[in-house]
């Protein structure tokens, strides 16, 4: 799930300490690592895009980490509806039309999270072992959420943003008799605090440092790292 990086429009969060357009210039390196992450994980890889128009934005991203072959491998979908609820459902439901499930969508911005883990919970999709997984974040949201087939309700009256996020999403899944398969908890980066533990991570894990080169490089030029 990816929205273009705009200034003014993505992670604004960040900004400040950041500019508009250093947010939306390390949204861009987010994305990029994460979508490169994703295809180790041995799995297609769609990227729901919005705007409707920010698809050029996003392909042009891709190209700090892919080749041209690698990025003409994706399939992409618009996102459409309101909320995210709404906007997961609407997405969930074309991709299974397409053929492709089970499913797992990841935000765009995680960018350092190992592909074992994306791939683990979709070995458990195709084992049979769960109906809906869900990656907890420490502020009581979710990073990931899978489904092995279409889930309506699943994401009913969820407050986005909010602490409540994991607990609602979990709750619904019981209410439909959905088993859920918890992943390991991880976090993503949408505040000052969490791009200081993005910066940390990447000061001293070279294996992180693999996972997100792009971002990397950001953080060379805006942030050095120690």
């Amino acid at each position: 799930m990816a929205k273009a990086p705009r200034a003014g429009e993505a992670k604004t969060r960040l900004a400040p300490p950041l500019t508009p357009e250093g947010a939306a210039r390390l949204a861009a390196c987010l994305f990029a690592d994460t979508v490169s992450s994703a295809l180790g994980a041995g799995a297609a890889v769609v990227v729901a895009y919005a705007p409707a128009d920010g698809r050029a934005a996003l392909e042009e991203a891709l190209r700090l980490t892919l080749t041209e072959e690698a990025a003409g491998g994706l399939h992409w979908l618009e996102q459409c509806g309101g909320d995210l609820g709404e906007r997961l459902e609407g997405v969930a439901g074309r991709a299974f039309e397409e053929g492709f499930g089970p499913l797992l969508f990841v935000g765009a911005d995680s960018p350092t999270l190992p592909p074992s883990c994306l791939a683990a919970a979709l070995e458990m999709f195709r084992r049979g072992r769960a109906d809906v997984a869900l990656g907890p974040t420490e502020d009581g949201g979710y990073y990931a959420v899978g489904m092995q087939e279409p889930a309506a309700g699943l994401f009913d009256s969820v407050e986005w943003s909010t602490p409540r996020a994991y607990d609602q999403t979990a709750r619904n899944a019981d209410r439909l008799g959905l088993r859920v398969l918890e992943l390991p908890p991880w976090y993503d980066v949408d505040t000052p605090a969490d791009l200081e533990r993005l910066r940390a991570e990447l000061s001293t894990d070279e294996a992180a440092r693999r996972l997100a080169p792009a971002t990397c490089e950001w953080l060379r030029i805006f942030l050095p790292l120690v």
